[in-house]
């Protein structure tokens, strides 16, 4: 008999019950005390000398060894097996244990019965149990069974040829000046460009586990090529192509080609207000009481004055904004400007300047002011993550509010929908209870009126409704929650000093600076708005 492993087998004699115990062959695995124990105990095998037994077995060397283990003559039994599953089911082993002396050893039907049983049904290999059958293999973990990993799905990806942030960063100079001159917030594009290729998403394909039960695969995340005018599809609409040379942008997941509008002087009365479909080039001044609309992006050469702009992309103003408290500049993409005095500005993405005087300034993710200057003084400062300058407040002690995180207004939001998903759970629990007395009632051999009926069916449609408002208002709260989570991962780096006058608040917890501060993170660390060094 080949084999590999160290295993054991039981003997039967007129004077007692024996153990035969065969060594590893090769690199096979040596056998553990603990199984025979475990196997002997099961079969009601009584050992006079355990300790004598194991340490045979651990020190067995390379020789047959029979031991005696009681003097109790026990029935002969047959051969058996165990099953094992791995812990991902994909794999099942079944492990053999040789018959005793005038025990009968087990056939194809046993063997696959014993799988059976449990209820291992798929991915059976019966060459393995036919290959056991002609080469006998003992205390070795033979795999029996395996499943099928489910296919991967593949998401969706989309290439593009062009920039999809182009606005650089200011440059710096050696004066501690920043220069805006030099940016330019467009990328060109020629007419045929190639400008995106999508590669489409593979849904993949469900496995199975040896229990016959389906493996799903992940779901793949679906993205579709989306662009505005002067953009053409290819025949299988995988790839786009600009029709016209101009400027090409991504804003919110499309992509635009637009024709740029230039004005060659200022924004005044002798231009009107501008609105246009696309970017807007502004060589000049925006003058008071003028307005500028663009659905891309718009660039200012000089100065804004008490003007309002509004911009489906970027604004970028290389002079800067004299607002006077009135004009309005507002984008959905991220804002830049030299320097902001009076001024209100909503940005849905970042803000950058030199200086911030006197403003009203909020953004969708961190505002930036760098430079010689990079001060803010006075006004109301309010973005989501993150803010870093230079200095904040002066000597004056000019008040400054500084805001970082969520909108104050989530925090009522949130009790507001806890108190609603709290009442739809105690309407639940009720409507529930009605429910259950029918259940009971028929549980009992009870019949039910036609009204009786009518009034189940309404409960159960009223139940469906509740729990579907209640999954809608969790997955509000779960929203919130994770706004408020990273609201309260917001930051403010202040590089020089904080004075008296300022008011840093994150994710709603305010820190009122009551004397000068110098070289400071704000953040907000077990719950507390400290300070931390960096």
């Amino acid at each position: 008999m080949k084999y590999k492993n160290s295993f054991f087998k039981v003997n039967i004699k007129d004077d007692g019950t024996y153990i035969t115990i065969y060594p590893a062959v090769s690199d096979g695995k040596k056998l553990e005390y603990k199984e025979v124990m475990d196997f002997l105990e099961k079969k009601g095998i009584v050992i006079d000398d355990k300790l004598g037994l194991k340490t045979e077995i651990e020190n067995m060397g390379s020789e047959i060894y029979e031991r005696k283990l009681c003097d109790i003559k026990i029935s002969p039994f047959n051969e058996s097996a165990i099953v094992t599953v791995s812990p991902d089911k994909l794999v099942a082993f079944i492990r053999f244990y040789p018959p005793s002396s005038g025990g009968k050893e087990m056939d194809k039907r046993e063997i696959l019965l014993e799988l059976a049983n449990e209820k291992i049904v798929f991915g059976i290999s019966e060459k393995v149990i036919d290959v056991f059958l002609m080469a006998r293999q003992y205390c070795l973990n033979i795999p029996v069974a395996k499943g099928v990993k489910p296919v991967m799905a593949t998401d969706t990806v989309i290439e593009y040829f062009f920039s999809t942030s182009p606005m650089a960063k200011p440059k710096l100079n050696e004066d501690g000046s920043v220069d805006y001159h030099d940016l330019s917030i467009f990328t060109p594009v020629k007419q045929g460009d190639m400008l995106a290729k999508l590669t489409p998403h593979n849904m993949g394909k469900p496995g199975q586990d040896v229990y016959g039960k389906s493996i799903p695969q992940n779901k793949p995340k679906i993205k579709k090529l989306k662009h505005g005018r002067n953009i053409k599809e290819s025949e299988d609409g995988t790839i786009l192509y600009s029709e016209v040379s101009g400027n090409v942008s991504l804003t919110n997941g499309t992509i635009f080609v637009s024709d740029t509008f230039s004005v060659a002087a200022d924004v005044d009365a002798s231009t009107g207000d501008i609105e246009y479909d696309g970017n807007v080039v502004i060589a000049g001044t925006v003058k008071t009481g003028f307005s500028v609309k663009a659905s891309g992006d718009i660039q200012v050469n000089g100065v804004v004055e008490a003007a309002n702009l509004t911009a489906g992309g970027n604004v970028m103003i290389k002079g800067g904004v004299q607002g006077m408290s009135k004009g309005v500049i507002k984008a959905d993409g991220n804002v830049y400007a030299q320097f902001f005095e009076s001024a209100i500005v909503d940005a849905g993405g970042d803000i950058f300047a030199g200086s911030i005087l006197h403003s009203n300034i909020k953004c969708g993710d961190k505002i930036v002011v760098s430079g010689r200057k990079g001060f803010i003084v006075g006004g109301d400062i309010a973005c989501k993550t993150y803010i870093e300058v230079n200095s904040i407040g002066n000597r004056m002690e000019t008040q400054t509010i500084i805001k970082v995180g969520v909108n104050p207004q989530l925090y009522d939001d949130m009790k507001i929908l806890i108190k609603n998903v709290n009442e739809l759970n105690e309407k639940i629990t009720e409507v529930t209870s009605y429910l259950n007395v029918y259940k009971e009632k028929l549980k009992l051999g009870a019949k039910l009126s036609p009204e009786n009926l009518k009034q189940i069916k309404a409960y159960n449609a009223n139940l469906t409704e509740l729990i579907a408002e209640r999954n809608e208002k969790n997955e509000k709260l779960t929203l919130i929650r994770a706004e408020f989570n990273e609201g309260r991962k917001g930051k403010v780096k202040v590089l020089g000093n904080v004075y008296r006058g300022v008011v840093i608040s994150i994710a709603g917890m305010n820190r009122v600076i009551q004397e000068k501060e110098t070289h400071n993170l704000y953040l907000i660390n077990n719950g507390e708005l400290t300070t931390s060094s960096f």
